[in-house]
C-alpha cells in the first residue's frame, strides 16, 4: 500500500507539472531537481530529500508513461543543431554531490540507462577528510560527500554529466544592516556599515566561477559547461559571466516547461519536496 500510495502521489504531481505539455512541440521538455535520496530506515527526511525506494519508483513510472530522460548534449542539440527532442523529454538532475549520488543514485542510473546531470560544490569536495563541511550552515563529515574518484566513475559511465553548483556561492552572505542573510550570487555583502560595490561583487563572482570551472577540469579532464545556481538564484550579470567562462547552459528553480523560447542560460526546473 505504502508503494502504491508513492505512485499515486507521484502520478498526480508529474500531471500537474506536465500538463501545460498537451501542445508541447519537439523541442520542449521539463526538468526535474533532486537533492539527497536517503535509505529507506531513515526516519525523517529533509524537505527536499527522496527515499531511495521513492525514486525507483518515480523512475519505473517515468518509464512506464513514456517519459524521455534525455542528455543535457541532447537539449544543445535540439538548440543549435534542431534535432527534434523525443516526446515526453526529461531532464534529471541532482544537486550537492552528496555521497548518495553515487550509491544510490547512480545504481538506478545505470539499470535504467537514464542520462543525468550532477552538479558540485568545489568547496564542499576540497574539504579534507578530518574537517566538517559546512553544508549549508549545517555541520557535515565530509565522508557524507562523494570522492572525485567516484565523480570520474560517474563521468565515465557516459549518463552523467558534471556541472558547477559554485565553488563558494552556496551559502547566504549578509545582505543588509539588520544582518539578514541572502543568497551569495545575487547579493552585495553589506560589511562595515558598506555594501559591494558592483566592480567587486563582479569579480568576487567571477573568481568563484572560474575556481569551480578550473577544479572540475583538473579533477575530470572535462570542463563544465553548467552552471546551478545555487537556491537557484542569479542575475543578467551572473549569466553572462558564467556564459563567458563557458558555461552556456543554467539551471534555476523557476518552475515550468522549457521551450524554444527559454534562454538555456535561465532553464527551469521543478524542485522535487516530500520524497
Amino acid at each position: 500500500m505504502a508503494i502504491l500510495k508513492h505512485f499515486l502521489q507521484f502520478t498526480l504531481v508529474c500531471l500537474l507539472a506536465v500538463s501545460t505539455i498537451a501542445v508541447a512541440n519537439n523541442s520542449d521538455f521539463i526538468v526535474l531537481c533532486y537533492h539527497e535520496v536517503e535509505s529507506d530506515k531513515t526516519p525523517t527526511l529533509a524537505n527536499t530529500a527522496v527515499r531511495a525506494s521513492d525514486l525507483a519508483a518515480q523512475f519505473a513510472w517515468l518509464q512506464a508513461n513514456g517519459y524521455h530522460p534525455v542528455s543535457l548534449q541532447q537539449i544543445i542539440d535540439s538548440r543549435i543543431k534542431a534535432i527534434p527532442l523525443p516526446e515526453k523529454a526529461i531532464l534529471l538532475t541532482f544537486d550537492d554531490g552528496k555521497k548518495d549520488v553515487y550509491t544510490r543514485v547512480f545504481p538506478l542510473l545505470k539499470l535504467f540507462k537514464f542520462p543525468a546531470v550532477v552538479a558540485l560544490v568545489g568547496n564542499w569536495l576540497e574539504t579534507p577528510e578530518n574537517v566538517m563541511v559546512d553544508y549549508d550552515g549545517k555541520p557535515m563529515p565530509r565522508s557524507e560527500f562523494v570522492t572525485w574518484e567516484e565523480v570520474r566513475k560517474m563521468q565515465h559511465s557516459g549518463l552523467v554529466e558534471i556541472a558547477s553548483h559554485s565553488y563558494n556561492l552556496h551559502q547566504g552572505v549578509i545582505a543588509n544592516p539588520q544582518g539578514n542573510t541572502q543568497a551569495a550570487a545575487t547579493t552585495r555583502i553589506y560589511k562595515d556599515g558598506v555594501y559591494e560595490s558592483d566592480e567587486i561583487y563582479l569579480n568576487r563572482l567571477r573568481e568563484d566561477l572560474t575556481k569551480n570551472r578550473d577544479l572540475i577540469s583538473q579533477k575530470t579532464g572535462i570542463a563544465p559547461r553548467t552552471i546551478v545556481w545555487p537556491y537557484g538564484r542569479n542575475n543578467v550579470a551572473a549569466q553572462q559571466l558564467a556564459t563567458q567562462l563557458g558555461m552556456m547552459v543554467g539551471m534555476t528553480l523557476a518552475d515550468g516547461v522549457n521551450t524554444s523560447s527559454t534562454p538555456l542560460p535561465v532553464m527551469k526546473r521543478y524542485l522535487i519536496e516530500g520524497s
